[in-house]
């Protein structure tokens, strides 16, 4: 797969609203899950997905990103969050 696929294939997918089999099919090479860790009664997981083409993708320092912008509720109980490797670690 080269850049230009890459590219187009992103722009496809720009208005998504939910990830289907598809897109996970097309943009993602494979994802690595580790081992669950709870501190102070909090639990975090690192998630690192490897993209076809560019590899992993950092996203940007949460502190400087509002908590309302990278927190997802998947199911009820349950929320997702990124962070940088830097804090995930």
């Amino acid at each position: 797969m080269d850049m230009d696929f890459f590219l187009d294939t992103i722009r496809r997918y720009t208005d998504a609203t939910t990830i289907t089999r598809r897109m996970v099919g097309e943009l993602i090479d494979h994802i690595d899950v580790y081992h669950a860790e709870k501190r102070d009664g909090v639990t975090n997981q690192r998630v690192v997905i490897h993209y076809n083409c560019i590899g992993v993708f950092d996203v940007p320092d949460r502190r400087k990103i509002p908590d309302a912008d990278i927190i997802m509720e998947t199911r009820k109980g349950v929320a997702l969050s990124y962070a940088p490797a830097q804090i995930a670690v």
